[in-house]
């Protein structure tokens, strides 16, 4: 006789899971339904899936658990979840009673102990125990195969294999490992300093937290005994947070708990009418209709629709050519089916090209492709474009998936006539979160992870041509393979993340990341309006100087030369005038900028070309093609493309143009920003995070020096100054020590500090030594960050984004750009983390409150928006408040906002 088996559900570690790999479904009141959608899914698995003799929901109490008295930090940072989720929990929790299954909750515990307590008591019958859940502190809990976890979307079953292989420990040190590396997410502090790495090292010497005190002398290195000693009350505190009270329940009847088979779903069937919930709705009808038809004896006639199947292991690419083939297809699609899905168009700008066709995959193995308005004499069969759009409306209410998403999404909202479109996630992006430095083209990813050669854009479009003048034969082959290589792409990449990030990760892509390419596709949209007439005025302006100093350089140097060839200025700067050089290569010598600002002193005219190359620059690159976009369209706005995954820190960039790098420091610059505008009867508003990476810098090393002032409300580079310098000096010196704030942030050594300040190698390292004086904490953790990045080959932000390092085949040079990186992306990278979390709390802001407000720009650690002139204060309070809060840290956010008639005034 088979032993009995109970199945135990995280609950709202599931429901959380559920909202989050759904896209955001609404009913036709507009009532959010993706976690009701997941957990009727999950319902109609059950028997399936999770067959077993008892099932029990665990929940969560209400209020704080036992553990915010053993410390008030713990879960104190963690964010609010969003209202969509909220709304629906309480109806899920109430489906689970009227649908006749039982849950466990106790006041003062958390789900977590209701299932250890479960378990053991389900041990002492001699169960077999699965505990639904991706939580890695159930890990604790897995007991050979007798206690297992099962991921309820992937359905994969942790062992203690699984524990080993993932975490390098045994389930039974489970809670001592995580007492060492502790849990950012829900601030189990752990000891500062100790990586996944060293724990698992740890433990495989000494066994136990206990044995590892024990034994403290035999700890190597000396760093590491050192960060044990100074953290022991953090490690034995983090281990009774972590730990799970299994001791709840004197005794279980587990005969309450028993799992029914009737339909669990025609007790909630009005609810199911009013949520929309068709896919279920469809199956307790045909059920019913099975019933009636086996008792009347009459057989049920059933249209046949043919879906080609594909054999191959390569994939295949079918033709859909009319209306008939495409619909009988995608109303073959289940509700909830993941698609892959990409646009063949006729160029890269939405606004002057168009649609060719569009390709999707469900499985992996099929990439269907839809021609539409391909044109060469003798073009085939075509669907129509009243079909199109409702086959690709329809495709959108499924799980879409696409390699850079946001360009396709261009395309069809256009297309399609509607604002956005939901997603469930971007291979590009997925690729990127994975590993930062590699190439993220569809063909590369595809040879790299699925050794399959791509066809190529170069062989299927003749030169001269676009996409609407290929046959449509090739077309679908091209287009049908871009569907069925993302759809595979995306689970190997999934898998990738989740291997090398765990949950974390996973939750920061779909969180944060997938959420913010719809963010940045309304920005794009937006543009933001130029002033012409302002930009026409500066043109003739920056002519002049240009024409002006071109003369005076000419005169100083004898010779009248091409100012703007790097050979020409070579000859005349180092033979010619004879300046001093460095080695010349075959190209000639270099004239860069480091170049020329280091000959500043040789001879009058390199100010000069300092300053032409300038003007230059502004004329050439800002000025001229700024004119020129804005004369292009009818509102005169321009419209940047932002690229979410364009540099290895996650800021991001902007192209086509790009607003990111107009120059902010000079007047020259700042002239360029006053021909930003707002139209009339609108204001721009400008927030930007106050010395935001200083703050994180106080937030991660809890230097006590540095959090006070924050907390204080210090100006941090005057109290900077006044340690460095003293009290006399401190306001003459502000600017060297905002200087020295910053630049070491950035890996700024003594060499670079004393160029940047004008002063000597042994001065600057005596200002750096004072500094880590000052502010004892920073310089232990900055060297936290190399040692981690060495030993683990990554580093994380604030959500857990990872960048990783190769340090073991890097080159001395390499080894040390690595170590600066390092340092710069927890800073960089949690900046970004943090503007992101805003950008998409403000984006939901203004489309569910209908604000009259847009958000048109973000540079760096400024947003941009356009609003009504009579609700900018308001608005700009709003935003702020948004921006300062989004995130709990140790030291309060700060911006500072302005509103103006230009962008020129935002500052």
């Amino acid at each position: 006789m088979s032993q009995p088996t109970i199945t135990i559900i995280d609950t709202f570690g599931f429901f959380f899971r559920s909202f989050y790999a759904l896209p955001p479904l609404k009913n036709k009141q507009g009532f959010p339904t993706g976690l009701l959608t997941g957990f009727i899914n999950f319902i109609a698995s059950l028997h399936k899936d999770h067959s077993s003799d008892y099932l029990i929901f665990a929940l969560d109490a209400k209020g704080p658990s036992f553990r915010a008295e053993i410390d008030p930090n713990y879960k104190a940072n963690r964010s609010p979840a969003p209202e969509e989720l909220i709304m629906q929990l309480p109806i899920a929790i109430e489906w689970i009673d009227k649908m006749g299954y039982k849950s466990l909750s106790m006041s003062g515990y958390e789900a977590d102990d209701m299932i250890a307590s479960v378990v053991r008591a389900a041990r002492e019958h001699g169960f077999l125990v699965r505990v639904v859940s991706h939580d890695k502190d159930l890990y604790q809990l897995i007991d050979d195969d007798r206690v297992v976890l099962v991921d309820a979307i992937s359905k994969k079953v942790m062992n203690e294999r699984h524990c080993e292989e993932k975490y390098g420990v045994h389930p039974r040190q489970f809670i001592d490992y995580q007492s060492l590396i502790g849990d950012t997410a829900d601030n189990v502090p752990g000891v500062k300093g100790i990586g996944k790495v060293t724990a698992q090292k740890l433990l495989s010497q000494f066994g136990t937290l206990d044995a590892l005190y024990e034994r403290i002398d035999e700890v190597t290195p000396v760093r590491i005994k050192g960060l044990l000693e100074t953290y022991r009350d953090d490690a034995f505190r983090s281990r009774e947070l972590v730990r799970l009270k299994n001791d709840l329940f004197e005794n279980l009847d587990f005969s309450e708990f028993a799992m029914h088979f009737e339909n669990p779903f025609l007790p909630i069937y009005d609810d199911l009418v009013h949520y929309e919930m068709n896919a279920v709705l469809r199956t307790i009808k045909a059920k019913a209709l099975f019933e009636e038809s086996q008792s009347s004896s009459v057989p049920l006639k059933t249209e046949k629709v043919e879906i080609p199947v594909c054999e191959s292991s390569e994939g295949c690419s079918t033709l859909l050519d009319t209306d008939e083939a495409l619909m009988n297809v995608i109303q073959a699609l289940p509700h909830d089916v993941m698609v892959a899905f990409d646009t063949e168009t006729t160029g890269l700008d939405p606004t002057k090209d168009h649609l060719v066709g569009f390709s999707f995959s469900s499985d992996g193995k099929t990439g269907y492709y839809v021609p539409m308005m391909h044109s060469y004499l003798g073009v085939g069969d075509q669907v129509s474009i009243d079909t199109a759009k409702q086959a690709i409306k329809a495709i959108f209410e499924r799980r879409v998936i696409g390699h850079n998403i946001k360009f396709d999404l261009h395309f069809v909202t256009r297309f399609l006539g509607v604002e956005c479109l939901n997603i469930h996630a971007d291979t590009m992006v997925l690729a990127w979160l994975t590993d930062s430095a590699r190439s993220l083209s569809m063909d590369n990813l595809s040879q790299n992870l699925l050794h399959h050669e791509m066809i190529h854009f170069k062989d299927t479009v003749k030169k001269g041509e676009n996409f609407a003048s290929v046959a449509i034969e090739d077309a679908c082959k091209y287009a049908g393979e871009d569907a069925y290589i993302t759809y595979r792409l995306y689970e190997v990449l999934r898998e990738q993340l989740l291997l090398k990030g765990g949950q974390e990760a996973l939750d920061e892509a779909f969180n944060v990341e997938f959420p913010f390419t719809l963010t940045l596709l309304g920005m794009e949209k937006e543009g933001i309006a130029v002033d012409t007439s302002v930009l026409e005025t500066f043109k003739k302006e920056v002519a002049h100087e240009i024409a002006t100093l071109s003369e005076q350089i000419h005169n100083a140097c004898g010779t009248v030369f091409n100012l703007n060839s790097p050979k020409q200025l070579g000859v005349v700067l180092f033979e010619t005038l004879g300046l001093p050089h460095g080695k010349k290569t075959k190209t000639g010598y270099s004239t860069d900028e480091q170049v020329l600002e280091g000959l500043k002193n040789e001879h009058p005219m390199i100010p000069m070309l300092l300053q032409y190359r300038e003007y230059h620059k502004l004329y050439s690159t800002y000025i001229e093609p700024l004119i020129a976009l804005a004369q292009n369209d009818s509102d005169s706005r321009i419209y940047t493309s932002f690229v979410q995954t364009g540099t290895a820190t996650g800021r991001l960039s902007s192209k086509n143009p790009n607003l990111q790098n107009i120059p902010v420091k000079t007047a020259l610059g700042m002239r360029i920003r006053e021909a930003f505008v707002a139209p009339a009867g609108k204001k721009l508003i400008g927030i930007d995070y106050s010395q935001i990476e200083l703050r994180l810098l106080a937030h991660f090393s809890n230097d006590s020096v540095l959090v006070n002032a924050f907390n204080e409300g210090h100006d941090i580079h005057m109290q900077t100054a006044m340690a460095l310098f003293g009290q006399e000096e401190a306001a003459s010196k502000r600017n060297i020590a905002k200087t020295v704030n910053f630049g070491l942030l950035y890996g700024m050594g003594q060499k670079k500090l004393s160029d940047t300040l004008g002063i000597t190698t042994k001065e600057a390292k005596e200002i750096i030594e004072r500094y880590f004086e000052t502010f004892p904490s920073v310089k232990g953790y900055f060297s936290g960050i190399v040692e981690q990045a060495k030993e683990m080959g990554y580093v994380e932000t604030l959500l857990h984004r990872r960048r990783y390092f190769d340090f073991a085949s890097a080159t001395p040079m390499l080894k040390a750009a690595y170590e600066r990186e390092s340092v710069n992306t927890v800073f960089q990278g949690s900046a970004s983390d943090l503007i992101k979390l805003s950008m998409n709390a403000i984006d939901t802001m203004i489309r569910t409150e209908n604000l009259r407000a847009k958000m048109l720009l973000q540079i760096h650690d400024e947003l941009i928006f356009e609003v009504d002139a009579d609700v900018a204060e308001e608005y700009a309070r709003r935003f702020v408040g948004v921006m300062e809060n989004v995130m709990k840290l140790r030291i309060p956010l700060k911006t500072s906002m302005h509103i103006g008639n230009h962008w020129g005034e935002l500052k």
